[in-house]
C-alpha cells in the first residue's frame, strides 16, 4: 500500500470515475484502475461496485474513504507544518450569497500564497456542515442556526438585511418602511434552501402576511442585477452592498428582520496549521 494508491482511491470515491483521478495525478486511467485493484488486493476488501460508466462505492469502500481522507489529510499537514505552512491544500465551503464577501479576501490570501491549492464549494449551511463534520472540508463559513459540540466556531461579522429598489420608486417616499409596505411589491430573493430565506419567510408568516415572490436568485450580486432591471425590490444581505449603492435606492429594514452571525467553522479535533491559521486571519480581516 502506498500514498499513490490511497490518493487515487480518493480521488475517484468522491468523483465517480477514473478520468478525473488520472489527470490530478498525471496517469492514465488504466493506471488508475490498476492502483485500485492492487489496493483491493492488499486491504482483501471489495472497495467499489463496477458498472458500465460509474464506480460506486462500496459500504465497507465508504468506511474506508472517510479514514482514508483524513489520513492524507494529517499527512499534508504535517508536510504543511515542517515547511513552515507556505503550501498546502484547503478546502472551503460556503453559500451562494457569501460569494461577495470571500472572493476578494481569498484572492488577496492566494495572491500572498500562492503554492496552496484551495478548493470553494457552494453548498448550503447544513450541507457544510456535513461535509466538516465527514473530513471533506477544512472550513464551513455561512450562517448556522445550530452547531454540534464537536465544531469550533470563530465569528467573522454581523449583518443584517436591507431593501433595494430603484431610485423613484415608491418605497422612497416612505419614512420607515414596514412588512406591509414591502409585501405590496414583488420580491426578489435568495433560494428556498437558504438560512436567510427561512428567517424572511417566517417573519412574514409571523405577522399573517404572504409574501409576494417574484424572482428567486442564486446571490446578492444576481438581486442586485433584477433590481437594477426594475423587477422587482430586492432584500438582500447588508455586507453585499456596502460602499455600492450606484443607481440604486438601499433602505436598513435590520429591524423587521432578525441579523445574523456568519462565522467559520472547524472540526474540534482538526485543530488550524499554521497554514489554516493565516488563511483565518486572511477571511477575518475587515470583516
Amino acid at each position: 500500500m502506498n500514498f499513490t494508491e490511497l490518493k487515487a482511491f480518493c480521488l475517484v470515491a468522491n468523483e465517480g470515475t477514473l478520468q478525473h483521478a488520472a489527470e490530478s495525478l498525471k496517469l492514465t486511467p488504466g493506471a488508475i484502475s490498476l492502483q485500485i485493484s492492487r489496493l483491493e488486493a492488499e486491504i482483501g476488501i471489495k472497495l467499489f461496485q463496477r458498472t458500465p460508466n460509474k464506480l460506486l462505492l462500496t459500504d465497507a469502500g465508504r468506511t474506508f474513504l472517510n479514514q482514508t481522507q483524513r489520513l492524507l489529510q494529517d499527512f499534508e499537514r504535517g508536510v504543511t507544518l515542517v515547511r513552515g505552512g507556505n503550501t498546502g491544500s484547503i478546502v472551503v465551503t460556503s453559500g451562494n450569497d457569501m460569494a461577495q464577501f470571500l472572493a476578494p479576501r481569498i484572492a488577496a490570501f492566494l495572491k500572498d500564497n500562492p503554492l496552496v491549492n484551495m478548493s470553494i464549494l457552494t453548498r448550503s449551511s447544513p450541507e457544510s456542515l456535513g461535509l466538516v463534520l465527514e473530513g471533506k472540508a477544512d472550513f464551513g463559513i455561512g450562517k448556522f442556526s445550530t452547531l454540534p459540540r464537536s465544531i469550533s466556531r470563530i465569528r467573522l461579522f454581523t449583518s443584517g438585511i436591507v431593501a433595494l429598489y430603484p431610485k423613484g420608486h415608491a418605497l422612497s417616499r416612505i419614512k420607515q418602511v414596514s412588512l406591509r409596505d414591502l409585501v405590496g411589491y414583488g420580491l426578489i430573493v435568495l433560494p428556498q434552501n437558504s438560512e436567510t430565506r427561512s428567517a424572511i419567510e417566517k417573519v412574514f408568516w409571523n405577522h399573517g402576511l404572504e409574501m409576494k415572490k417574484v424572482l428567486e436568485a442564486g446571490g446578492c450580486s444576481v438581486i442586485r442585477e433584477y433590481v437594477q432591471l426594475r423587477l422587482g425590490v430586492g432584500l438582500v444581505h447588508e455586507i453585499c452592498v456596502r460602499g455600492k449603492r450606484g443607481t440604486l435606492c438601499i433602505t436598513d429594514v435590520k429591524r423587521l428582520f432578525p441579523q445574523y452571525d456568519v462565522v467559520l467553522i472547524y472540526r474540534n479535533d482538526r485543530a488550524p496549521g499554521p497554514l489554516q491559521k493565516r488563511f483565518i486571519e486572511w477571511i477575518s480581516a475587515g470583516a
